[in-house]
């Protein structure tokens, strides 16, 4: 069932219930106000009499409606009248019909205890040949009860009547909400069956072009916008695949075309035995040169997507550390000037990050230089004298495997400061390069993002 569906039988369903609950409530007050009258009706043919030493001294008196008396002197304080059903129970059994001598009414126990007075006077319905009657029993002499009846046909065929009317309301209230309810249904879930279709499309397609129009405020509104803003990253970050593997594929074609050759020259013996020595130091530079070019492709491929948490991170600690590593690596100094602080960070990639910043500073500073580390609230620089940045370079420093004309005469594979990069924007962070007063550069971070 779709989910339209199940809206509109949901609220056919409330309404239902709601209309049911309504009708129900009033059938059940209207039936007992009709009974209670009748009730009042009944007493009203029954009033309450002086009690009667003789029963055998009543008389009926059919007609006009005024029923039976003590003689003509009785006439104004009538018991019965003609158009109900009556008699007298009397204590020893005996029953004597006053009123529509067709009909006998049930005598009971309790109607026994009536006359006899050891019970009050109380309501009922009976069914005498299956017809309802309502009937009232009160205590008439001192052995004797008058019992008056009331057909109840005609009120049963009213109360049946608005029964069924009740019902058919109830049943069209229902129709026409599971209507209207699809119709909102529809207008509800347009775009719930626009973000399905979106989904299909990539699924079936493997595109992530598809969009979904918002246009609303509520909360299936702001699932489009996710949904929309989720595509739009997922074709970022596919597109980013794509471009680091073009890169890389090409980037790893040199090292390797060098290292087979050279591997080829050795297994055809075309190396002279004094210059094999210098070939296999060759090898092995390149297969170190090789992987670490590997191991900084996997850490830039993974920045954002290892599943390393943010902790609270003390970063002037990782800086300290990374800085002991790095002095131990050249002969230039450091001068460091850090602020003690934490920041939520994932340890190992700021980590990697930081000693990248400090290697491309020994890389380009003169061996006796001075390298100064600056950490406070606002950023991380790390400064370096030597050559500085070439004006037409500056723009592409963060690049994946963007060298220099300088660089290309050194070792490396470019991928340092696209890491350093990778990084801060997984932080909120933002990098930057710039050229140093008095000489050399200054590459860092910085921690609000501008």
């Amino acid at each position: 069932m779709t989910l339209r569906a199940r809206v509109a039988m949901f609220v056919a369903i409330a309404v239902g219930l709601a209309v049911g609950g309504v009708a129900l409530a009033a059938y059940g007050s209207t039936r007992h106000e009709t009974i209670a009258e009748i009730d009042r009706f009944l007493l009203a043919r029954a009033p309450l009499t002086p009690l009667i030493e003789d029963p055998d001294e009543i008389t009926h008196v059919p007609g006009s409606g005024q029923g039976m008396g003590r003689g003509p002197a009785r006439s104004p304080g009538t018991i019965v009248a003609d158009d109900v059903a009556a008699q007298i129970v009397f204590v020893t059994g005996r029953v004597e019909v006053l009123a529509s001598e067709d009909v006998v009414l049930p005598v009971s126990d309790d109607d026994i205890a009536v006359a006899r007075g050891t019970l009050d006077g109380f309501v009922r319905t009976v069914t005498i040949d299956g017809v309802d009657f309502r009937l009232l029993t009160r205590r008439l002499g001192p052995s004797s009860a008058l019992q008056v009846a009331r057909d109840l046909t005609e009120t049963n065929a009213i109360l049946a009547g608005l029964r069924n009317r009740l019902l058919l309301i109830g049943i069209a209230g229902a129709l026409l909400a599971g209507v209207a309810g699809w119709l909102l249904a529809g207008r509800a879930v347009k775009p719930v069956r626009e973000l399905t279709g979106a989904a299909e499309h990539v699924a079936l397609t493997g595109s992530l072009d598809a969009v979904i129009p918002v246009g609303r405020g509520d909360e299936i509104g702001r699932l489009a916008g996710a949904f929309n803003e989720m595509l739009a990253r997922l074709e970022t970050s596919r597109l980013a695949q794509q471009r680091l593997i073009a890169d890389a594929s090409h980037e790893l074609r040199t090292p390797l075309t060098s290292l087979r050759t050279n591997i080829e020259m050795l297994a055809a013996g075309m190396v002279p035995a004094a210059e094999r020595d210098e070939v296999l130091a060759d090898l092995k530079t390149e297969v170190i040169e090789f992987g670490a070019l590997v191991g900084e492709l996997v850490d830039l491929a993974t920045v954002g997507r290892a599943e390393e948490a943010l902790v609270d991170l003390d970063l002037a600690g990782v800086v300290t550390a990374a800085v002991g590593r790095a002095s131990r690596r050249g002969s230039q100094t450091f001068a460091t000037s850090l602020t003690p602080m934490m920041l939520p960070a994932r340890p190992n990639a700021v980590g990697r990050a930081v000693t990248n910043l400090l290697d491309n500073a020994v890389k380009w500073s003169p061996p006796d230089g001075e390298i100064t580390v600056r950490l406070d609230d606002a950023s991380l620089v790390v400064g370096d004298r030597g050559p500085g940045f070439a004006s037409d370079d500056l723009p592409f420093v963060f690049q994946r495997f963007y060298r220099s004309t300088a660089a290309r005469a050194m070792p490396g594979s470019g991928l340092g400061l696209a890491i350093v990069a990778a990084v801060a924007e997984d932080h909120g962070w933002k990098a930057f390069a710039r050229n140093r007063d008095g000489g050399g550069a200054e590459v860092g971070w910085l921690f609000g993002g501008g």
